[in-house]
């Protein structure tokens, strides 16, 4: 005889939300949405220059990036850049867990993931970040 998911035999009926509904999207995927909606947003000013970038997400930095940091006494970085080799493209790595701490508010945190991409670009094409966004300001 072949068992049941469970004793009524109906298992999970379906998913609780809707996917349309902003409750169904993972903390992941939000967070995902407003990296993309802010390199979209400095592509639409820099074009081929900001595309070709890969842009990375991780929960926290890895523990050489802590030691490197703790070493120069800086905070936890909201963010990470590599410059490009040939045949290695420049990337950008935002960490989702100090950009959420960091914001107060939940309505901040586009804003706080906009700097940190912002600030990466600045570093990496050795420019002022209120030339790589106009509308840019620090933190604070």
């Amino acid at each position: 005889m072949a068992r049941k998911r469970n004793r009524h035999g109906r298992g999970r009926r379906g998913p609780i939300l809707d996917s349309l509904l902003p409750g169904a999207r993972t903390r992941e995927e939000f967070f995902e949405d407003l990296l993309i909606e802010s390199a979209e947003r400095l592509a639409d000013r820099w074009g081929s220059r900001v595309t070709a970038i890969d842009f990375r997400l991780m929960l926290v930095p890895n523990t050489k990036v802590l030691t490197r940091v703790a070493a120069e006494g800086n905070r936890v970085p909201w963010a990470t850049n590599r410059s490009g080799r040939p045949g290695r493209p420049e990337r950008i790595t935002v960490y989702r867990r100090p950009l959420e701490q960091a914001a107060q508010v939940p309505a901040e945190l586009p804003e706080l993931v906009h700097m940190a991409i912002v600030e990466q670009l600045a570093d990496l094409w050795a420019m002022d970040p209120q030339t790589i966004d106009p509308s840019y300001h620090p933190w604070g």
